[in-house]
This record gives structure tokens, C-alpha cells and sequence, in this order.
């Protein structure tokens, strides 16, 4: 049976594609949990979304026969392992070009700053992203998910902030499949051709069913 890996994106888990996976082909998913591989990694040096893709090509042995689907970060992983493996990659609400990212900077020695005084987990911090969060269908899940970010490690959260900013060598491969909602406000749209649907940066959860049948086309 072919393998699908399924790799979530920054401050979230593989529940991410608990409501898209039942509408999928039935495939052998492996739900990579990356809080779990980078404790089993244990990276001595600092990492890239290109250093992670090659780890986990190597640890799965991902091969040209099997697919990823990565869900915003996780899709800029998925790619990467594209560009080390030759396997397909699905970008959902996700990117090839860092600059898509909506954050309020990109520069990894002030994130490292604002981790290690605490500020990035501070109750006013986060309170204030909650409070400008913009879409009533998809509050609930956004605040759990930044609730959830403050018990994180101040490591691990490090460890996926490098994943989304650090410099990775120019890609020389394109994912097989970009799916994206316009109005998503954490990730900016492709510039390239893409699948829109409904919704925002969560649409795999929302609209589940128009996220999953062009995937369905894609791997059937």
C-alpha cells in the first residue's frame, strides 16, 4: 500500500488532519509528529527545513513512490523532502517563497531574542495575536493552537522557527499540488498556479471535502 506522510505545520500536531484524512484514498499515513523527531534527531547544529527533510528522508527512507502532504510549515518541509527524495509533495496553505509568510519578522536573531526573554509565550503576547485573529470559523482552533505554543519548550519552538526562516539552498522542484484559500492570513497565496478553496490558512479542517478532491484526482 502506498505510503502518505502527513507533516503539520508551526505550533501544531498531526490532529491537524484528523477531518481531511478519512476523505482520502486509503493509504499507509504516517503521521509525523515533528516535536517527536526532533527529540529523537537531537540536531547538534542548528537546522533548516532542508537539513529536516533530508533527516527524515533518511530515517523513513522516503522514496520517489511516496507522497507528502504538508499543511503550512509542514509543507515547506514536504517540498524539501521533494527536492532530497523525488517524492510527491501537496502544499496546503503553505509556500516555496519564505517571503509568503505573513510574520512580524523574519529576522532569527530577534525571534531568538524575543523566545529567550519570554516574550514570544507571554500571556500579552499571545493575547494580543488572539485578539486580532480575524475569522470567527476558525477562532476556537486558533487560540487552542496558540495556547498550546505557550507549554511548548522554548527548544522545539526554536528548533520550527529555523525551520520556517533559516536559508535552505534554491529549490529545484515544484510541489505536484498547491492548495490555498485567498483569504488566508498567515500565509500568503502562491504566486504560482494553484487549487483555491474556501476559507483560511485552516481550510483542511473547515472545508475539508473541497481540500480533499483534488487530492483524490492526484493520487487515485
Amino acid at each position: 500500500m502506498n505510503r502518505i506522510f502527513l507533516i503539520h505545520g508551526y505550533v501544531e500536531d498531526p490532529t491537524i488532519f484528523d477531518t481531511l484524512v478519512p476523505l482520502l484514498p486509503s493509504a499507509n499515513f504516517v503521521r509525523i509528529n515533528l516535536a517527536d523527531e526532533f527529540t529523537r534527531w537531537q540536531p547538534a547544529r542548528s537546522v533548516s527545513s532542508r537539513t529536516l527533510a533530508q533527516y527524515l528522508t533518511e530515517y523513513y527512507t522516503i522514496t520517489p513512490k511516496d507522497t507528502v502532504i504538508g499543511h503550512s510549515m509542514g509543507g515547506w518541509v514536504a517540498i524539501n523532502i521533494k527536492e532530497v527524495s523525488g517524492a510527491k509533495a501537496i502544499q496546503l496553505a503553505s509556500w516555496t517563497d519564505q517571503k509568503k509568510i505573513k510574520f512580524p519578522t523574519n529576522n532569527l536573531a530577534v525571534l531568538r531574542f524575543l523566545l529567550d526573554t519570554g516574550i514570544t509565550q507571554s500571556n500579552a503576547l499571545t493575547g494580543y495575536f488572539r485578539k486580532q485573529y480575524p475569522f470567527d470559523e476558525s477562532r476556537e482552533l486558533y487560540n487552542q493552537l496558540v495556547g498550546g505554543m505557550q507549554t511548548m519548550s522554548r527548544q522545539y519552538i526554536w528548533q520550527q522557527l529555523q525551520t520556517l526562516f533559516a536559508h535552505v539552498p534554491p529549490l529545484t522542484v515544484q510541489p505536484d499540488l498547491r492548495i490555498h484559500a485567498r483569504a488566508d492570513n498567515i500565509v500568503a497565496p502562491p504566486a504560482e498556479p494553484y487549487t483555491q478553496v474556501p476559507g483560511d490558512h485552516f481550510s483542511l479542517i473547515f472545508h475539508a471535502e473541497l481540500v480533499a478532491e483534488p487530492i483524490r484526482l492526484l493520487i487515485r
